[in-house]
């Protein structure tokens, strides 16, 4: 008996690993697993071996020791998985001095090590392949949903620690991090995350560009849509799109439900705050709270008065769902989305809606 409704490879049954909860409930399969694990092992590879072009100091030792340990027993020191770099110093031993790990012996050791490549019969890899063809992805904003995808779902989150370790102080050193992590120009990385980001208005990353991250690992945040399309198995390239599409309960960009509205005050700017509260209230926008709505899905800063004509007759959910469609319409046609694209689709849902 093989398996091949839930990950694409037929699999034997004595292979068919019992279903794991994962953290948005989505049964994982063995052959996506199985991806996922060799492509992280591959990506940390990468990241050890150019650890010292990313970060020096102590976020180099913090980062390497997270990478030593996981490929511990290919570096043949299995025992010193576990250790204790994530403890302050003050808090060691006074006789116990700390290992230095030195940069360049470090990388030369990880760039030696031998490691699979990850298996492209799964549902993950195929999902991705049709989702870039669809929507006429670049090379880096493939690559850049890749990264994503691995740090959000690698168990435990090594990769995510590591990236975690690499501060950012503006988004020009976020930009060269990245060019280095994807091997891609600077410029090509640049434009892929200026405004309007269309993974985030697609709903694929989180990523926010108006605000400065702090590290490297806020630049690679996989939304939770990205990882159920990405591991569901869709017989067709037109019922991924049809998935991609498809309203959830969890794929909007706004809080969860029960965060009191003093606390969105606290996180977010008054106007964005303001939006999330109408929005739990199921209340129409105003021009002003739709402008708002559009930067903070797209990074577009549009003046509010060119809305006004839309104000009363727009939710944000409807805006969020419009948004997404125009970039996948706009995708599909190898166009990029211009201002008079998505007011075209503003109008037209606000005319549906009052159907």
């Amino acid at each position: 008996m093989t398996d091949t409704l839930s990950g694409s490879a037929a699999m034997p049954e004595a292979l068919v690993a019992a279903p794991l909860e994962s953290p948005f409930t989505v049964p994982e399969h063995p052959c996506n697993v199985a991806f996922r694990q060799a492509q992280a092992a591959q990506l940390l590879k990468f990241l050890g071996t150019n650890l010292h072009r990313l970060v020096d100091g102590d976020e180099f030792q913090r980062a390497a020791r997270h990478v030593r340990n996981f490929f511990a027993p290919e570096l043949g020191i299995a025992s010193c998985r576990i250790c204790s770099f994530d403890i302050p110093q003050f808090l060691l031993p006074a006789d116990r001095p700390v290992e230095l790990i030195d940069p360049m012996l470090f990388g030369a050791q990880i760039a030696a090590l031998t490691i699979s490549g990850p298996d492209s019969e799964c549902a993950v890899a195929r999902n991705l392949t049709w989702l870039a063809e669809l929507l006429h992805l670049t090379g880096v904003e493939r690559k850049l949903l890749l990264w994503a995808y691995c740090a959000e779902t690698e168990h435990p989150a090594v990769l995510n620690r590591v990236l975690g370790c690499m501060p950012c102080e503006n988004w020009a050193d976020s930009i060269e991090a990245l060019s280095i992590l994807l091997e891609e120009p600077a410029i090509a990385v640049a434009i892929s995350l200026a405004s309007p980001c269309r993974l985030r208005a697609l709903r694929l990353m989180l990523t926010d560009t108006l605000r400065v991250p702090s590290s490297v690992s806020q630049c690679l945040e996989a939304s939770e849509t990205l990882v159920e399309v990405l591991e569901t198995v869709h017989r067709s390239r037109s019922a991924l799109l049809a998935d991609l599409l498809e309203p959830r309960s969890h794929w909007t960009l706004q809080p969860e439900s029960d965060v009191p509205d003093g606390l969105l005050v606290e996180w977010f700017d008054l106007p964005v705050a303001e939006v999330f509260v109408a929005a739990r209230n199921e209340r129409s926008m105003s021009a002003a709270q739709i402008a708002v709505a559009i930067t903070w899905l797209t990074g577009w800063q549009i003046p509010a008065e060119q809305y006004q004509p839309l104000a009363g007759h727009l939710t944000f959910d409807l805006i969020e769902l419009t948004v997404q469609r125009c970039f996948v319409e706009q995708g599909r046609r190898h166009r990029a989305v211009t201002v008079l694209a998505l007011m075209q689709a503003l109008y037209a849902a606000a005319s549906a809606a009052a159907v």
